[in-house]
């Protein structure tokens, strides 16, 4: 979820960058090269590209990131060029980052026995509570133009349409190429992803962050994750800290938490989770270079699938 729990920050984080235009130029029939980075795409020169968008709705965290690993799979495997996928989460479910340990980030006992999930990430970043929120994640080939270059590149090549979808929903944001870490650094544990804003993240104009994001890079296969906030459910996970954690320290994360976030319904009240999820489809179907196309999740192979959830399981 960098499910990157990042968004804090002071009123004036990006009022000096409110201007900031994202002069990204892509090319929307651009081919990949015969001499790819990566051995594992051996694509044919004139191969058309294939996008898709999944919708797959609301299920558990385990599911959830095992259906974004068979993904990353399946596009190694050339079936796709382009994925865009959205979905939400149930039970609500803390997502740890890749690298995270548990046991520093969370209580995962009390977490579970009070009907939670919990589940690592494939990408980057820190703890992140999922609840009310539209999550999405983008899976491509590391050197399709819509992702290609550095990490830095990339995601300021993925928040261009995710800046293009709120602004065709009324809502004004603003991005920066500067990380803020309010609570600490981006290593240190107990330290959420929405406390802090990373390169490129969507925020507000008055410096409050909207959307976290992380990435991954695998075998020639691009991964980003992104949570945006509908509600600011992120308080919740103070409820979750380990024991060991200070009074002092949860008091100033849940300022953080409070005043450095910013969610969807605070701009659009009445805004449905399938507006957002149809802003995204548009917008991105820009940067893929072809109309993504609706697949249904339910087509893939189940048994592949059900073994990433038991190695998904075994991995917290």
């Amino acid at each position: 979820m960098r499910l990157h729990p990042c968004l804090a920050g002071t009123p004036n984080d990006f009022a000096n960058i409110r201007h900031l235009k994202l002069n990204i130029t892509l090319a929307s029939t651009a081919q990949f090269s015969n001499s790819s980075t990566f051995g594992e795409r051996n694509r044919e020169p004139e191969a058309c590209l294939k996008a898709v968008h999944f919708a797959t709705g609301r299920h558990d965290g385990i599911w959830n990131m095992a259906f974004d690993r068979y993904l990353m799979e399946l596009v190694r495997e050339n079936r796709w060029d382009f994925v865009l996928r959205t979905y939400g989460w149930d039970p609500p479910c803390v997502s740890i980052g890749k690298l995270q340990k548990a046991q520093r980030e969370v209580d995962s006992e009390r977490l579970i026995a009070d009907g939670y999930g919990l589940v690592r990430r494939p990408t980057g970043g820190r703890a992140v509570w999922h609840e009310t929120e539209l999550t999405y994640s983008i899976v491509a080939a590391s050197d399709h133009p819509a992702v290609s270059g550095s990490i830095s590149e990339a995601l300021r090549k993925t928040a261009a349409p995710m800046v293009k979808a709120m602004n065709s929903l009324g809502i004004k944001v603003a991005v920066s190429p500067a990380e803020k870490h309010r609570a600490g650094s981006p290593r240190s544990s107990t330290n959420p992803c929405f406390t802090s804003h990373g390169k490129w993240e969507v925020g507000t104009p008055d410096g409050r962050k909207l959307v976290g994001s992380a990435q991954a890079r695998s075998l020639g296969v691009f991964l980003e994750h992104g949570s945006i906030l509908f509600e600011n459910d992120q308080l919740k996970i103070l409820d979750y800290l380990p024991e060991d954690t200070s009074p002092g320290l949860k008091e100033i994360l849940r300022q953080h938490l409070t005043e450095g976030i910013a969610c969807v319904h605070e701009f659009s009240p009445g805004l449905e989770i399938n507006d957002m999820e149809n802003a995204l489809h548009e917008s991105f179907s820009g940067i893929a270079g072809i109309a993504l196309e609706y697949l249904p999740h339910e087509e893939l192979e189940v048994e592949r699938l059900g073994e990433l959830e038991c190695e998904c399981r075994n991995d917290i």
